[in-house]
């Protein structure tokens, strides 16, 4: 039945839907939730956007860990023959449950819950339905692969959200939270990338886990100083929330191009790039900020 899903999809395979579908599933990516999380955080409103980047870290952390243990190859793998797979440099890992859905799902369903917008929730519905359907199109997921993604990004979005969001409302828990939560990121990445640049654990099963542990880490960590020393307000006039956002932008990109190219074990260069990528951008670019006057105090 799996396999008679993804032959339907190759066979209505042409050139315009290729486009179509690779578009789509680049929104289940990194890089686009990243530049939204990043306006939202610094420009929006900080508590629902540390909710919804939390919501997708942790979805993302809890299909790692599902990948990990139940190491089911692609369907271009099993089947070389009958299935051609598509933006096979992001399928990094193994195949289920799908990456890409639970990102999709956690981030996109996120916004919706917390923001509470009409626009938003269609918006998402699209591209909760889409981006699975995208993977299996692209044949390097299997049907079941996307929908435990989703199940799991849902989960995220519409339990853990609202709980990340109204455990701000405390200061205490917070920072108790951040912190126990931080430690134990930082602790398991810096642990499974020592042991991946001495080729003790497999790469295909551990390498994101690693990454999605270390950015977790890094995000954590630094809301909880931040919170301490700073607690910046993402309010201002648009000339200054345009200037804090590209200048937050270019010097997290620059941070992250910087630290990847040390001269260490790859792993843990990448341990050291992604921790530093996230605590940048919720603790050293916000204390930059409010001392450049592009920031203000809450």
């Amino acid at each position: 039945m799996q396999l008679d899903i993804l032959l339907f999809f190759q066979r209505i395979a042409n050139p315009v839907l290729d486009v179509l579908m690779n578009a789509v599933s680049m929104t289940g990516e990194i890089i686009i939730p990243l530049f939204i999380i990043l306006f939202i955080y610094w420009c929006m409103d900080k508590k629902r956007g540390f909710a919804v980047t939390l919501s997708m870290l942790t979805a993302l952390i809890t299909t790692q860990i599902v990948k990990a243990i139940v190491r089911y190859p692609r369907p271009f793998m099993v089947y070389p023959e009958l299935i051609s797979g598509g933006r096979l440099e992001t399928a990094t890992g193994y195949s289920f449950p799908s990456g890409h859905s639970t990102g999709a799902s956690s981030f996109y369903g996120s916004l919706a819950v917390v923001f509470r917008s009409w626009v938003l929730r269609a918006i998402a519905v699209i591209l909760i339905i889409m981006v699975p359907v995208s993977r299996m199109y692209l044949g390097v997921h299997w049907p079941m692969d996307v929908l435990a993604g989703t199940i799991i990004g849902l989960f995220s979005a519409f339990f853990l959200a609202p709980m990340f969001l109204r455990m701000q409302e405390s200061r205490e828990s917070f920072l108790s939270f951040t912190m126990i939560y931080g430690a134990i990121c930082f602790i398991s990445a810096a642990i499974s990338a020592f042991l991946l640049d001495m080729a003790l654990i497999e790469a295909l099963a551990f390498s994101d886990f690693s990454s999605n542990m270390a950015i977790a880490a890094g995000v954590l960590l630094g809301a909880n100083i931040e919170k301490k020393r700073i607690d910046f307000t993402s309010e201002g006039t648009i000339g200054k929330k345009a200037a804090r956002y590209i200048v937050g932008l270019i010097s997290s990109i620059a941070v992250v191009a910087i630290l990847m190219m040390l001269p260490l074990p790859h792993y843990t260069e990448k341990l050291i790039a992604f921790f530093a990528l996230g605590f940048w951008v919720t603790f050293c670019y916000p204390a930059i900020a409010v001392r450049a006057g592009l920031m203000e105090i809450a």
